[in-house]
């Protein structure tokens, strides 16, 4: 694959200079006391991003692997899941979901909205023995924002546990774990928290944690209770069960350092910011955004093709002749919406104003320019 393409896709994302130089340094070991202190300090900055006083583990893989551990270290025996799902990675949490239990229930909503208190009830009221819901924040796959809170806070009022996919919205859209009533949270490295790809993010609240600790869910390298067992073990030389992804790691805390030191508020009100302006300068030109402002993902802009210009070609034109990658749509969207990642370095009006240059200097599907 050719280098030096401009990436503004959803993540991974292009990294910063003082991050891509974290990747060339040297190898260290994964453990002892120097390790061990970098390891609690960047865990302690990640606290900060996700707003909870509970533990976070970092995990080396993909967002999916956080989703695997956080579903299967909760699930004990006599719980049930219900998930919610308005997309394709609603419907991604579903199926790791039933490799645990096949007896998880899911609330489908259509794709073209988010998912609502109403629904989450009455779906509740039709499965009484539910002990957990899973949502996702950020349906990246259509570029829709579901009210994460509001859904948590009506789960958190009838004792549910709450687990939410903040892949694509941590760093980047507001998320108040603790504040929220949000158990399990889970991210990755490499998209609003400006890291390389390769490590899953799982942040664990107080009442999720004892509920981790008591049951005996299966697996291991996955499983939240190990990473807690080694947390305490080996806490002052090794607290994790595994080789540690030291490059990534250490990346990664580059980019959290750049999270807070840009401050979670002006972040998410620059990718908002960003995120407006894309979408208004794209209808200019005849692109219809996805969703209306509201509900539409600050961090994931996703457009519908023009008539003269789909959403597929314009994709393909942007690659082989500006040497920009975007996005296709995923799920029902597939082939239908082009998305954008605006996501860290990527949400600025200079970057996306390219972007946008880019795509007028376009004809329809026929006119090559």
């Amino acid at each position: 694959m050719k280098d030096g393409w401009r990436l503004m896709i959803p993540g991974p994302i292009e990294l910063a200079e003082e991050t891509r130089a974290e990747l060339a340094k040297p190898i260290v070991p994964h453990y002892g006391a120097d390790w061990t202190q970098f390891h609690n300090e960047t865990i302690g900055l990640l606290r900060r991003i996700f707003l909870t006083d509970g533990d976070v583990f970092a995990i080396p893989g993909s967002g999916s692997a956080g989703l695997d551990a956080a579903i299967g270290s909760s699930l004990g025996k006599g719980d049930r899941l219900l998930v919610l799902s308005n997309g394709f990675f609603g419907d991604r949490i579903a199926q790791i979901a039933r490799s645990y239990d096949a007896r998880t229930a899911v609330c489908e909503v259509p794709a073209d909205r988010p998912i609502t208190v109403q629904e989450l009830e009455s779906a509740i009221a039709k499965q009484s023995d539910i002990t957990s819901v899973a949502m996702v924040h950020c349906e990246s796959s259509s570029g829709l924002l579901n009210p994460i809170a509001e859904l948590t806070a009506w789960c958190k009022s009838r004792d549910l546990l709450t687990i939410v996919d903040a892949i694509s919205s941590l760093g980047g859209i507001p998320l108040l774990m603790d504040e929220w009533g949000v158990d399990l949270c889970v991210s990755a490295s490499q998209k609003c928290l400006e890291g390389p790809p390769g490590l899953a993010l799982v942040a664990v609240g107080r009442d999720a944690r004892s509920r981790i600790q008591d049951n005996t869910s299966p697996g291991w390298y996955l499983n939240l209770r190990e990473w807690y067992a080694y947390a305490e073990k080996w806490a002052d030389w090794h607290p994790f069960p595994i080789t540690m992804a030291v490059p990534a790691f250490r990346a990664l805390r580059k980019g959290v350092e750049r999270v807070l030191e840009e401050g979670l508020d002006r972040r998410a009100s620059r990718h908002q910011r960003v995120a407006v302006f894309v979408r208004r300068e794209l209808e200019r030109l005849g692109f219809c955004p996805c969703f209306p402002e509201g509900i539409a993902s600050p961090t994931v802009i996703a457009v519908k093709g023009r008539r003269d210009l789909s959403a597929t070609t314009l994709a393909d034109r942007l690659r082989t002749e500006h040497g920009i990658l975007v996005a296709g749509g995923m799920g029902e969207f597939k082939g239908k919406v082009f998305r954008i990642g605006n996501m860290g370095p990527q949400a600025t009006q200079h970057r996306m104003r390219q972007l946008v240059e880019a795509v007028a200097s376009m004809g329809s599907d026929g006119d090559k320019g």
